[in-house]
């Protein structure tokens, strides 16, 4: 499973869980795979859990980010790119920022409205403004497909 297909799954775990605060994220993930037959990577998993568990922290910043715009004036999907993009500024350090970015911005055209787009990249503009990581690399060109190595999660029936 590629990164992106990892950052689709988290998008929609974590969407699903904006409409469900009653089940806990790892009761919305067993029903994605139990229920769904949806596979599940590791960085998928990280991703949707880190952002659910720090989602006040995310929506505080991401609303100082978006000028004029309070959280439930922002359309759920393109908050929901917004808050695991955020998510993976703040808690994935080896991922480079242009990287993420770049790639929330595809999902925004993939998942939403292509105005949104816009309103993302500003966001995310002003959300990374002098953050640095340290540990982030540029890869070698011979590396660039983003290939997810983690095992991927899923119900038995998918699997067969």
């Amino acid at each position: 499973m590629t990164r992106r297909e990892s950052r689709e799954v988290a998008i929609t775990l974590l969407f699903e869980r904006s409409f469900d605060y009653e089940r806990t994220a790892s009761e919305i993930i067993d029903s994605a795979v139990e229920e769904r037959g949806v596979k599940i990577s590791a960085f998928a998993r990280d991703l949707f859990l880190r952002a659910d568990e720090n989602l006040g922290d995310i929506n505080e910043k991401i609303e100082r980010c978006a000028d004029n715009w309070r959280i439930d004036r922002i359309d759920r999907v393109s908050l929901t790119v917004l808050r695991i993009a955020a998510c993976e500024i703040d808690y994935f350090p080896e991922i480079p920022i242009e990287i993420t970015v770049n790639e929330a911005l595809e999902l925004a055209r993939h998942f939403g409205e292509e105005d949104s787009v816009g309103f993302i990249h500003g966001v995310l503009g002003k959300y990374s403004a002098g953050i640095e990581k340290p540990l982030a690399k540029k890869k070698p060109l011979s590396s660039e497909s983003e290939e997810d190595s983690e095992p991927v999660i899923m119900s038995d029936e998918a699997a067969e």
